[in-house]
């Protein structure tokens, strides 16, 4: 079996561990409900795993991809591989291989795997169905201290089966190794932030370091999804730390507000940097599919050529409507009656249940804040960073939906939290109409309790 694919043993033994990591301290039934959720949606990968794999035509020239840009990631990864242990290639190919164009550390990274267990162009998806599932185990075991038993269960249940995060899990993308670094640097933080001894929470700081760095690696904005998104949330909860601080920061706020507006030369700074993620969303919305619009209707009357020059003529109140436009984009598109596309009506689904998991988390986020700020405040924090990061930067709807999907598993646990919230009240304002407000049963335990 480890001759044919070493990949599928070191998934066992993963497995096991992450299994019996996932029920350590949980109550029995928390612990089955946990053990088979993992354990379904392990399986339902694998099948699906094994069922793209028999499939495949195993001698057509090219590894077989579930989305085109992982054949790319696939070859690149070989041929990274074949130049470190002197392997003679193409000089062609090795210039692919180390190309500006796409570069990023997953390259690296599986490339060293292959050199370890040897090539491996399939054992890709499940070593990344490894990192998805290890890091929705890392959040689970985050969240379940921070907001509940059942919450949590619920938020691991959404995100083990929500049909983008399961393609992308599968994937030979970098998605699942992005979202393993997204929940190391966000335990680790949570961790060194609320541990006493001092070598733990120096090991925490190594880890969460660590995780940004993999994730400037992996994505461009990484740096400044998951490192800004963490000062924000850390400064979040120091701002409201208590009422005495929440004064004193909201006045520092407005006063560093006011400085940045009457400054020249802060105002044309914010105004380039708008201008140029203005300039990069007219050029997604000329690539092929999908694609929406953000800015006036002017800009899109011009020539591509034209455009550039007309962007850096955009006045600061046209870049505020960008800004609105991009901020409700994030949330709205793609809008359902604008699908066209089979694939775009089969997404409808999904796309409703976004929304519901949007108005929940509206509700966990104020109910977490009063739970467990900390955590509640560094999800946030990363939310918002990750939504600047992506909304401002494209016009085409399929690349939306792929970034926004960094972000949506930390949406998931707020969502979880405001679900049993809004359940809980509809429960006890059913009990109040019977007169039942006053009776519970022998052994009751409120969710929050596990």
């Amino acid at each position: 079996m480890y001759t044919i694919s070493p990949a599928s043993v070191w998934l066992a033994v993963a497995v096991a561990a992450l299994l019996v990591w996932a029920g350590r301290g949980l109550t029995p039934r928390e612990r089955r409900w946990a053990w088979g959720l993992v354990g379904l949606a392990l399986a339902v990968r694998v099948m699906a795993i094994v069922v793209f794999f028999l499939q495949t035509d195993q001698d057509a020239p090219l590894f077989a991809a579930l989305i085109p840009d992982g054949q790319s990631f696939k070859l690149r990864s070989l041929w990274i591989r074949s130049e470190l242990l002197g392997i003679p290639l193409h000089p062609d190919n090795t210039a692919r291989a180390f190309m500006g164009y796409g570069e990023t550390g997953y390259l690296y990274l599986f490339a060293a795997f292959q050199i370890a267990l040897g090539p491996m162009p399939y054992g890709i998806h499940l070593l990344n169905t490894t990192f998805f599932i290890t890091g929705a185990i890392i959040l689970y075991r985050t969240a379940r201290p921070a907001f509940g038993g059942v919450p949590a269960l619920a938020g691991l249940a959404v995100i083990l089966f929500l049909p983008s995060l399961f393609t992308w899990s599968i994937s030979a993308l970098k998605e699942p190794l992005f979202f393993l670094s997204t929940a190391l640097c966000l335990a680790s933080a949570v961790a060194a932030c609320r541990t006493r001894a001092w070598l733990h929470r120096t090991v925490a700081i190594a880890i969460c370091v660590g995780a940004i760095s993999m994730a400037a690696s992996l994505r461009q904005p990484g740096l400044f999804i998951l490192g800004g998104g963490l000062m924000a949330g850390l400064t979040m909860r120091f701002a409201t730390w208590n009422t005495r601080q929440f004064v004193a920061c909201t006045v520092l706020f407005l006063l560093a507000g006011t400085y940045a507006v009457a400054n020249p030369a802060i105002r044309e700074r914010v105004m380039d940097r708008l201008r140029l993620s203005a300039s990069s969303h007219y050029g997604y919305v000329n690539t092929p599919g999908n694609t929406y619009k953000l800015l006036d209707s002017r800009f899109y009357a011009y020539q591509p050529h034209e455009v550039q020059a007309l962007v850096l003529n955009m006045t600061p109140s046209e870049a505020a409507r960008f800004l609105f436009r991009a901020a409700t984009s994030f949330v709205s598109t793609p809008l359902p009656w604008n699908a066209t596309s089979p694939s775009a009506v089969a997404y409808i689904p999904q796309q409703m249940f976004w929304y519901l998991l949007v108005g929940l988390a509206l509700i966990g986020g104020y109910v977490g804040f009063w739970r467990d700020p900390l955590f509640t405040c560094i999800l946030l924090g990363v939310i918002v960073a990750g939504a600047g990061a992506v909304t401002l930067n494209t016009g085409n709807v399929g690349t939306l939906i792929r970034f926004r999907d960094m972000v949506v598993p930390l949406v998931v646990w707020l969502s979880g939290l405001g679900g049993c919230t809004v359940i809980e009240r509809l429960a006890r304002a059913e009990g109040s109409q019977l007169g039942l407000e006053n009776v519970a049963p022998k052994g009751h335990q409120t969710y929050a309790a596990g």
